[in-house]
C-alpha cells in the first residue's frame, strides 16, 4: 500500500479505513473518497490477497461523507472497514514509521493479530485509550498474507487490560483469524527482535 508523504500526524480526529476485495472496485471508492469531502489520504493501494486498502483521516463530518459516499458507490466489494470518530493519536504516526518506541516500561508484550486491517485498527485503538500501555509495532497486510499485527508493551496487568478490550473489540468486526496473545515476562530476545521489527528476513539479512 502506497504511504502518503504529507506528514505523519493525525489529521483528525477521525480516522477511516476502507478494505476492498477487488482493485477496480477499490480505485472506485478512492475516487468517491476524495471527491466527497476534504479528508487526508494517509494511504492507499494493493495489498495481499488482490485486496485494496484506503485509509483516510480528517473532520468527523467529511470524514463520514466520505466514509458513506464510499460504502455508496462499492458496497458489494467491501469486505471489512472501520471508522473511528476520535481515533488514537498514535495510530496514524505507527503507520509510517512502526511505532518501535523502545525501551519501554515493563516485561509483557501483548499480541494482536486479525485477518483483516480495519478490525485490527478497531481493537488498537481501544486497548491503547483504556490503558496505559506502549504501542511498539503495527503492520497491516503487507508481508503478512493480508494479516495485520500490533504489538504492545507494558506491566502485565496494563497489557491484559488491554487484550480484554481488544478482544471484545476483535469480537464485532472481522473475527477470522483474529487473536489476542499474552507473553508475561517476556525474555530479553523477544523485546531484542520487536525493537528491529518483526520481519524475518530484515532480522536476518538487513
Amino acid at each position: 500500500m502506497e504511504r502518503e508523504g504529507r506528514g505523519t500526524e493525525l489529521k483528525g480526529p477521525a480516522l477511516a479505513l476502507v478494505e476492498l476485495d477487488e482493485i477496480p472496485a477499490g480505485l472506485v471508492a478512492l475516487d468517491a473518497v476524495a471527491k466527497e469531502a476534504p479528508v487526508h489520504v494517509v494511504g492507499a493501494g494493493t495489498i495481499h490477497h488482490g485486496h485494496f486498502l484506503i485509509v483516510f483521516a480528517g473532520a468527523l463530518a467529511d470524514v463520514e461523507m466520505s466514509y458513506s459516499r464510499a460504502h455508496e458507490r462499492a458496497t458489494g466489494a467491501i469486505c471489512d472497514s472501520v471508522l473511528l470518530p476520535d481515533a488514537e493519536p498514535r495510530i496514524v504516526p505507527a503507520f509510517h514509521r512502526g511505532a518501535r518506541r523502545f525501551p519501554a516500561q515493563g516485561d509483557a508484550l501483548g499480541m494482536l493479530e486479525s485477518g483483516s486491517s480495519p478490525t485490527l485498527v478497531s481493537a488498537l485503538d481501544v486497548a491503547l485509550k483504556g490503558t496505559g500501555v506502549e504501542l511498539v509495532e503495527l503492520r497491516l497486510a503487507e508481508g503478512l498474507g493480508g494479516k495485520a499485527v500490533a504489538a504492545l508493551w507494558g506491566s502485565q496487568w496494563e497489557v491484559e487490560a488491554a487484550l480484554e478490550l481488544a478482544r471484545e473489540r476483535l469480537t464485532r468486526g472481522r473475527f477470522e483469524g483474529s487473536s489476542a496473545t499474552l507473553i508475561a515476562n517476556a525474555h530479553p530476545e523477544v523485546s531484542r527482535v520487536l525493537s528491529g521489527g518483526t520481519r524475518f528476513f530484515k532480522e536476518q539479512f538487513g
